[in-house]
């Protein structure tokens, strides 16, 4: 199979692919980092009240879709979202916290905890140690409703993704699991280069419209 013809390229090194990863990425050139928010392998489904509300992700079944991308790229540094409930990646070498905050998580609701933090897994060399941070990563919030703007069951937020960018100086990221382009669009106001591949279209489309805004700048 030949690498498939771009559902969209902005001529500027910010593309995107519609498929199953799986089946591109042998094809895609070279990347320097890897940055994504795969199934986390737990059948998840909900979003009460939202158009997606009882939609499975795809590949959710298990990590196998995760783990063949991480075999696939071994070589290259990646960070990779993920859960407590699944076994972590084997090559991990270090769990970073993201805090959703206050306002998210929900879970079995006659426990006295919430499910408020996801996990990051630091795969590889190359991220930059000029500075040390915490391992627990605060302040980062995205749209809590769909009704509030929120395009995507797990949409991660913009300022997140760009600050985990910046740890690494890669000029060229993938995200294999694309969503709604949010990796995308943090590299795009970054001036990085970035690959996503989607399997669900709409969420492609989704994703090319949020790369079309332009950033306005209020200085």
């Amino acid at each position: 199979m030949s690498l498939p013809t771009p559902y969209y390229d902005d001529g500027n090194g910010i593309v995107i692919y519609h498929g199953d990863c799986r089946e591109i990425l042998p094809h895609l050139p070279k990347v320097d980092l890897v940055l994504t928010d795969p199934p986390y392998g737990i059948n998840h489904a909900s979003g009460h009240g939202a158009s997606w509300e009882n939609t499975v992700i795809a590949n959710d079944h298990s990590t196998e879709a995760r783990d063949f991308v991480l075999d696939c790229l071994k070589h290259v540094p990646a960070l990779v979202f993920g859960t407590w409930k699944m076994p972590r990646p084997s090559n991990a070498r270090q769990v970073l916290i993201f805090d959703k905050g206050p306002a998210f998580g929900m879970g079995d609701l006659s426990f006295p905890w919430k499910n408020s933090f996801e996990e990051i897994y630091v795969i590889g060399d190359g991220f930059k140690a000029d500075r040390r941070d915490e391992g627990v990563l605060r302040g980062h919030f995205t749209a809590f409703s769909e009704a509030a703007g929120r395009v995507h069951p797990n949409e991660k937020p913009i300022s997140l993704l760009a600050y985990l960018i910046s740890r690494h100086p890669a000029q060229t990221i993938l995200d294999p699991f694309m969503g709604s382009g949010t990796t995308l669009r943090a590299a795009k106001d970054l001036g990085r280069k970035c690959i996503g591949i989607e399997i669900e279209e709409k969420y492609c489309e989704i994703a090319v419209n949020r790369l079309r805004q332009e950033v306005i700048s209020f200085e």
